[in-house]
């Protein structure tokens, strides 16, 4: 049984299918609807969150697991904030690629 991968492709492409553009398009903050979206992307229940984690190709892997962007306590709260940041920094992309579509 082999496990499916995670990487940036992927999670763009989850952030996407997640994004009403209708509420995206009409929203007075637009980054802290992205921001929401990213929130509930991350796995709340530990095992989940190593798994993705563990399963993750790319250039990013190691940031996911060295890095401490949010400043968390113990290991969980260092991969679930470096998860989030990562989310954060995919939907900022997302974002910019909607607007240029709109021009």
């Amino acid at each position: 049984m082999s496990k499916e991968t995670n990487n940036t492709w992927k999670m763009k492409k989850e952030i996407k299918d997640t994004i009403d553009l209708e509420h995206l398009k009409n929203s007075q903050y637009p980054e802290d609807y992205l921001h929401e979206i990213c929130d509930s992307l991350v796995p709340v229940y530990n095992h989940q969150l190593i798994d993705f984690c563990s399963h993750f190709e790319g250039e990013e892997y190691w940031d996911l697991w060295i890095h401490n962007e949010l400043g968390g306590d113990d290991p969980l709260s260092i991969l679930r904030g470096n998860l989030y940041a990562l989310y954060s920094i995919l939907a900022s992309t997302v974002l910019e690629e909607i607007r240029e579509e709109e021009e």
